[in-house]
């Protein structure tokens, strides 16, 4: 068993590092941006970031003072973490903490600095910091004294993490300065406050403090030594080299960072200084790469504008020295000639290269084809560009980007070219530059060249990318298809290579003008009269002057039948969908074309009448049916549409209304010569129907009324009757899962027919309450019983999987429901499984997979997906409020419209990246009116950025604009704020202001969380008793155990 000794710590404490960290453990969570990979390397860190750095584990401190009350304990806490380590799971590293923490197994130094390395090694690059210093926080307020070996990982990890932040800034500045655009500013300021770099030199001081630093190994000084160098920060550098002075031996990356550092400051004597005492010491140190001293040489010479000096070094020094030459330093006297616009001997330097060794690379291309791009030179860029392209450019897309650009304002042909090289280097151009480049050929006229351009950029693009940017690549589509009006064809080709993306309304509206117009309509195969149907549907309630969707849709079906091309059963579906909705008679007649006709008697169709006057809302008209045509006429009607029609307006909630259709229901019955077993079954069916109008209303007393009405005729409710009645009695039941089961056990013992809603139901409700086994029992049952699972179903069992955390379950899941034949197109398990990579396992990545996947199915959003989606982009590192903001808009491509739920996201983000005033603004400008949801992110980002006094002014506005609803979760918010600054007594006032009595509706009723954050405020300030007096209070509201377990653990564990 691997464990890390640790050494005896000074009494001297670290607290003063995380000091001004204590109220701010919601700390930004900014990721790396995803960009081609030839973005993130600066040239400079060829030079500084180059030398060997691969130290694995942190070495042993001398000695231990092992001082656990249980070793046995201590050794099993660190296996735990020793088992996370080697499957490789993140997320499972935080949970097995969490399970330590909560069983007390975290009492020494070495569990810690286990969980401390293996996060290290197991966060994606890109990832901030921000779990890890949150458990050293936890570790020092716990009292245990970090060792060195704690030291030294913290400060290599934060090491590494500000040169991920370094390199993804100098990329940012790149894409600024293409775009001329400001979009990448909160990017980079989100990046530069991470502070990993002060938050290490913090770590340091304390561990000199502690006398620690003597057991750091000379190479964890060289880390911090080069990230100081790129800052130019002498000062501390200077510091942490006496230190390595006095404690370790120095290195050759030692003065390679030393000699860079004063040659960005300018202080060329000094970097001489310290070569000078490299060479001094260059033969004790043992085996090692000389030129990364020398090259950092030729580099401080020339930040030092001394360009000879650079030369000789290169010419001279390495020469006569047998120091390795490679196309590093070159490459930096190539970059200083091209700043200087010394193209000619930037060229004749790359040529000398060619007749010798080093042989020129891209880096060595890269300057001098952007310096002529800047200056617009054509001619030279492309002569330049056609070496570029022989050498490896899987990290230049910079460059390209730039030369592309150019080449756009005078031969734009030749961007194809570009586009083409890219493809083939696995480079994927970004949304403003696609866009720019089809754009440009469509105002132009080359539709050709533009439909080139379109196909070629969404053959390049991954997913994630392409669902990042798919508006940019959307409204270029729609430039072309409006530059090519009056032409069908090249209409046609860009719905074609939009269509798996979905097309947006305007394209759509294009696409169907071009077809209504275009007489011959040559060429259309199968799949293009899918596209038009799609498109047709898509303008349905926005067609203008072209054809009535509902007359378009039978001329694309004669005229694709009439080519023998069949109608696929989605399609057919979703036309069947919206013909029944605006043409009852059109409906009909699209069924005919797919199904026998039956000629109808009098009594099924004016049965059928009620049923569609309720559909459609026509309540009045439906009762009158019964009244006057059934009731009145003495027509004995048809069971099932009056079924079907009394609990679909029950549902809608118009139970007046239901019940009057129940009641002339009934008389038209009675009044009949049925014989009484159908009379029996009438009247059980239409009873039945109401039962499930007002359970599902909530109204348990009417629905309890008919039940017993029900058992009286010797029956019980049927399938979707229990159901129903478990949906109403959820409304006034804390376990959902119990009365589900209860419920679903009875039917059971009636022997009633379980129905795809019951099922529905019940699994929906074992979901939510986490019970997965129970869940796929039933839904195992209801495949044994025949009984086909509907999207429904499984949007329910993906649901269960999700909550109980089962990812590889919900997926596999989700691929049977697709593979299934009864699948219906529906947006709620695609929501499901977007909303796991969202909130619960966040991987915007995984997310955004999921959206693509129903964008291809052609299946609509919702505003809840956009809400998922603004949570993606806006809480999942890195953030990127930019794209959050512009799905506001992209929803109305979709019919949708912003909601208060998507500013309130927004106004949350902005909160927990600590910037109120962002929060602040869109809060003021947001477009809708502003509901609890809002005024609740509003006051949590207040809270949590400690400004209180705000909030408070901010919650006397929001009661007098709005009602309040008894929900405390407001309330909440400020007990914890009032307890973060230890104002108990308001805290308290906050708590007492509420009440227990549910009956009571003009005051806020505590939940289970209110009690959770008063006894956290007293826990926190040290209240044990007034925090166990509260608990005592939660108890008596006699919640789950499960729910005041988690509280108690709050006083047991403080």
């Amino acid at each position: 068993m691997q464990i890390i000794n640790s050494t005896p710590t000074s009494k001297a404490t670290t607290a003063r590092f995380m000091k001004n960290k204590s109220h701010t453990n919601k700390k930004k969570m900014v990721e790396r941006c995803i960009t081609p990979e030839e973005e993130k390397d600066e040239p400079i860190f060829n030079i500084v970031y180059s030398a060997p750095t691969d130290i694995i584990t942190p070495p042993p401190s001398p000695k231990s003072s092992s001082q656990t009350p249980l070793a046995s304990q201590s050794f099993e806490a660190n296996d735990r973490i020793l088992t996370v380590k080697r499957h490789g799971q993140l997320k499972l590293l935080m949970t097995e903490y969490a399970s330590l923490k909560k069983e007390g197994l975290l009492f020494t130094d070495h569990s810690y600095n286990l969980i401390f390395e293996t996060y290290s090694n197991l966060r994606r690059d890109g990832t901030p910091l921000t779990p890890m210093l949150k458990i050293y926080d936890e570790m020092l307020r716990s009292g245990i004294q970090p060792s060195s070996s704690t030291y030294t990982i913290l400060i290599r990890t934060l090491c590494k993490r500000d040169v991920e932040v370094q390199k993804v800034i100098a990329m940012l500045k790149r894409q600024t300065a293409r775009s001329s655009g400001s979009s990448t500013t909160n990017n980079m300021a989100e990046l530069e406050a991470e502070q990993n770099l002060e938050k290490a030199l913090m770590i340091f001081d304390a561990a000199v403090a502690d006398t620690l630093v003597q057991f750091f190994d000379a190479e964890l000084y060289n880390q911090l030594l080069r990230v100081l160098s790129h800052y130019g920060n002498t000062k501390q550098s200077l510091h942490v080299y006496r230190q390595l002075e006095l404690h370790a031996h120095p290195t050759s990356a030692t003065f390679a960072a030393l000699i860079n550092l004063f040659g960005r400051v300018g202080d060329l004597a000094s970097a001489l200084v310290y070569f000078n005492k490299y060479l001094e010491i260059k033969d004790c140190v043992g085996p090692h790469d000389a030129s990364y001293v020398y090259n950092a040489l030729v580099d401080a010479h020339l930040k030092c504008h001394q360009l000879e000096g650079a030369l000789k070094v290169i010419q001279q020094d390495m020469m006569s020295s047998n120091v390795k030459i490679s196309t590093i330093p070159y490459n930096s006297v190539i970059r200083y000639y091209c700043l200087k616009n010394q193209l000619e001997e930037a060229k004749s330097l790359i040529n000398s290269m060619k007749s010798s060794f080093p042989q020129p690379d891209a880096s060595s291309y890269g300057p001098v084809l952007s310096t002529y791009c800047q200056l617009g030179r054509l001619e030279e860029a492309t002569e330049i560009y056609n070496s570029l392209i022989q050498t490896d450019i899987s990290k230049s897309y910079g460059n390209l980007a730039n030369y592309a650009l150019l080449c756009l304002k005078s031969r734009a042909e030749k961007v194809l070219d570009v586009l083409e090289d890219m493809k083939t280097a696995g480079l994927e151009p970004d949304a403003n530059l696609a866009e720019r480049i089809i754009t440009y050929f469509a105002k132009c006229g080359q539709l050709g060249q533009a439909i080139t351009s379109l196909r070629t950029i969404l053959e390049c693009l991954k997913p994630r990318s392409l669902t990042k940017g798919v508006s940019h690549i959307k409204q270029a589509a729609l430039q072309i298809a409006k530059a090519a009006k009056g032409y069908l064809e090249p209409t046609l080709e860009v719905a074609r290579l939009m269509f798996p993306y979905g097309l947006s309304i305007a394209l759509a509206k294009l696409l169907i003008e071009e077809y209504e117009f275009d007489a011959e309509h040559k060429g259309l195969v199968q799949t293009d009269y899918n596209i038009l149907l799609d498109a047709s549907l898509a303008i349905a309630d926005d067609h203008g002057h072209l054809s009535p969707t509902h007359l378009l849709v039978f001329c694309l079906y004669d005229e694709m039948t009439a080519k023998g091309f069949r109608l696929c059963p989605a399609l057919k579906s979703r036309v069947a969908s919206y013909l029944a909705r605006v043409d009852q008679a059109s409906a009909q007649k699209w069924n005919a074309l797919f199904n026998k006709s039956v000629e109808v008697n009098e009594s099924e169709e004016v049965s059928a009448l009620v049923m569609k006057a309720a559909i459609h809302g026509d309540l009045e008209e439906a009762v009158e049916i019964l009244r006057v045509r059934i009731v009145e006429a003495k027509v004995v009607p048809t069971v099932e549409p009056l079924r079907d029609a009394i609990a679909f307006v029950g549902k809608q909630g118009d139970l007046e209304t239901a019940l009057a259709m129940y009641r002339l229901a009934i008389q038209s019955f009675k009044q009949s010569s049925l014989d009484p077993q159908r009379l029996e079954r009438a009247i059980y069916l239409m009873t039945n129907s109401i039962l499930i109008g007002y359970a599902q209303q909530g109204d348990m007393i009417q629905a309890k009324k008919y039940y017993e009405q029900i058992k009286l005729m010797g029956r019980y409710p049927d399938g979707n009757g229990y159901a129903s009645l478990l949906l109403g009695s959820a409304k006034c039941a804390t376990d959902e899962a119990t009365d589900a089961l209860t419920i679903y056990d009875e039917a059971k013992r009636r022997d009633v027919k379980p129905t795809t809603f019951f099922y529905n139901v019940v699994i929906s409700k074992l979901a939510k309450a986490r019970k997965l086994d129970a869940a796929l029992k039933l839904f195992e049952e209801m495949q044994a019983f025949k009984i086909m699972p509907n999207s429904i179903t499984y949007g329910a069992v993906i649901s269960a999987c999700v909550r109980a955390g089962s990812e590889v379950l919900a997926r596999r899941l989700f691929s049977d429901m697709l593979a299934s034949a009864t699948f219906q197109p529906r947006v709620g398990p695609f929501n499901n499984m977007i909303q796991f990579y969202v909130r619960q396992q966040p991987d915007r990545e995984r997310a955004l997979e999921y959206f693509v996947e129903l964008r291809r199915r052609h299946i609509k959003p919702s505003s809840h997906t956009y809400k998922l989606l603004m949570e993606a982009y806006a809480l999942i590192a890195p953030y990127d409020m930019v794209m959050a903001h512009h799905l506001l808009h992209d929803m109305e491509a979709d019919g949708l419209h912003p909601q208060a739920t998507h500013y309130a996201t927004l106004i949350y983000a902005y909160g927990l990246q600590q910037d109120v005033a962002s929060a602040q603004e869109v809060f003021e400008d947001m477009t809708v009116n502003k509901d609890e949801g809002v005024y609740q992110a509003m006051l949590d980002t207040l809270v949590t950025n400690d400004q209180l006094e705000r909030a408070e002014l901010l919650y006397e506005e929001m009661k007098s604009m709005i009602q309040k609803s008894a929900s405390p979760y407001i309330e909440n918010v400020f007990i914890r704020g009032y307890g973060q600054r230890g104002l108990l007594e308001k805290a308290k006032a906050m708590f007492d202001a509420m009440s227990d009595d549910k009956m009571n509706e003009n005051v806020v009723i505590r939940e289970p969380s209110t009690y959770e954050a008063m006894v956290r405020a007293y826990v926190d300030n040290k209240k044990m008793q007034e925090a166990k007096e509260i608990f005592n209070k939660m108890v008596q509201r006699e919640f789950p155990e499960k729910v005041t377990a988690l509280v108690a653990e709050l006083i047991t564990f403080a």
